[in-house]
């Protein structure tokens, strides 16, 4: 079964998180990838990857540490007739050299031992105990990787602290914006944009 999102075509897996609300509310608020170099964590299907290959990046790398999703994104970029790099990657592991854009929809649901879901589509939900394990991980990163100058922007969920976010990523000298939300039931969602000044 093909879906088609914004123009983009794309092919599901059961393994792959299927892009929802979150995915779509960043991508209506991408910042301008034209003649920039992206990185996305976390792609899924690579949606926002084709997305930014197609407004025009000069080079898009997308990482996932599930290899159900780096083999669905390839095809669905060929798909798309676009050129993006995927690879399996355990958030910035295997990753190598500095982007002007840095793009993560985070696993964000507080999750126990109970709640785990024995398979690969669970790395896309399980945000550890408070929600913030893996987010956190990559905020403490994110410098390595981002030029000067450039901009992450990060899918939160009210769930997980908006606030703590924010201050997080303030202690480690970014300017922080949050740049647009979308009510759902239970929680809020909103997209963090972070610059590194």
């Amino acid at each position: 079964m093909i879906i088609e999102i914004e123009g983009i075509k794309l092919k599901l897996h059961p393994e792959v998180y299927e892009p929802a609300e979150d995915s779509i509310l960043l991508l209506k608020n991408l910042v301008d990838v034209k003649n920039k170099e992206v990185l996305e964590i976390g792609v899924g299907t690579g949606l926002i990857s084709i997305a930014c290959a197609k407004k025009g990046a000069k080079k898009v790398v997308g990482v996932d540490i599930n290899p159900y999703a780096v083999k669905l994104a390839k095809e669905n970029a060929e798909l798309n007739n676009v050129d993006v790099l995927f690879f399996e990657s355990d958030l910035f592991e295997n990753v190598t050299g500095k982007f002007d854009v840095i793009l993560f929809n985070p696993p964000y649901l507080p999750t126990s031992e109970d709640d785990k879901i024995d398979s690969y589509l669970n790395y896309a939900f399980d945000g550890g105990k408070n929600g913030r394990e893996i987010l956190d991980r990559f905020i403490y990163d994110l410098p390595n990787y981002l030029k000067k100058g450039g901009v992450a922007q990060i899918l939160q969920s009210s769930l997980t602290g908006e606030e703590e976010t924010l201050n997080k990523l303030k202690s480690l000298g970014f300017k922080v914006e949050k740049v647009a939300s979308l009510k759902i039931p239970f929680e809020e969602l909103m997209v963090i944009n972070a610059w590194r000044l």
